[in-house]
């Protein structure tokens, strides 16, 4: 059996209330034996605080996504600090910058980036990024501010926006965006970009692969990003379970072992 880590999955999120369990259950028995639940927001720190209580095969993160951006305040940086430095996350974010939407003002954007990699350094804890219309930004940013370690989450860029979040330390987390039809140029920059830089995601309930698009995403759905990478590498999809589980568990740490193992047992 393969075994997978889905790095970026919303499973707290309201999308699975009604049958979360079996979403889980349906995780497992396909081999994806650990997901990386992300805490967005401060609300999602204590629904994934909770979540991870319950399901030993799940870690978390916790950070303020640029969305919500407009939540930043003294007391919430000094909130998601003493959230971190509970030792039960296992990165920062997701954060970032995004300018697509206007769901924030840029300067708190870019306020709340730049503190969250701060505290990432400053704990030694990796860094979950979401860019969205701001790739120069973003990598300015991470550039002038690092080093840091962490991941460009959804990467949907071109092979020099690959090589720039390399450069910069960045892993690429692969997810169902590699599967669409127009995505040739993210299928491009994968094929240059090593697979030891590469992680598999899903970003559940958003964004699922093409065999299911239009419907909502799930953690078990992270084995179309093995087998869309396997395709470009000309790997079998076991291989890049592997490497990618190896990659995960390098960036994220132990924690992410012992989810691994316990997902393992429970599937059996």
């Amino acid at each position: 059996m393969i075994s997978l880590i889905d790095t970026h999955c919303h499973i707290d999120l309201p999308a699975f209330d009604e049958d979360r369990e079996a979403v889980l259950s349906r995780a497992l028995a396909k081999g994806v034996h650990a997901m990386v639940v992300v805490g967005h927001n401060p609300e999602r720190w204590r629904t994934t605080a909770r979540l991870q209580g319950q399901c030993p095969f799940l870690v978390r993160t916790v950070g303020l996504h640029p969305n919500d951006a407009s939540q930043w305040t003294v007391d919430v940086e000094k909130a998601l600090e003493a959230e971190l430095q509970r030792g039960d996350a296992v990165a920062v974010g997701e954060t970032g910058l995004d300018f697509f939407r206007d769901s924030a003002p840029p300067d708190l954007q870019r306020a709340a980036f730049e503190a969250q990699i701060g505290l990432a350094k400053q704990l030694d804890l990796p860094i979950v990024i979401h860019q969205r219309a701001a790739e120069t930004e973003v990598l300015e940013m991470v550039r002038s501010l690092g080093p840091v370690r962490g991941v460009l989450h959804c990467f949907s860029g071109d092979e020099a926006f690959a090589n720039a979040c390399l450069e910069a330390g960045l892993m690429l987390g692969v997810g169902g965006v590699a599967t669409y039809p127009k995505s040739d140029a993210i299928r491009a920059a994968l094929a240059v970009a090593p697979l030891d830089n590469i992680v598999v995601e899903t970003d559940a309930p958003y964004l699922a692969p093409q065999s299911w698009r239009g419907k909502r995403n799930e953690p078990a759905y992270v084995v179309a990003a093995a087998e869309i990478l396997a395709t470009i590498h000309d790997l079998p999809v076991d291989v890049v379970a592997e490497r990618t589980s190896a990659n995960a568990i390098r960036l994220f740490g132990d924690q992410l072992v012992t989810a691994q193992q316990s997902g393992r047992t429970r599937a059996e």
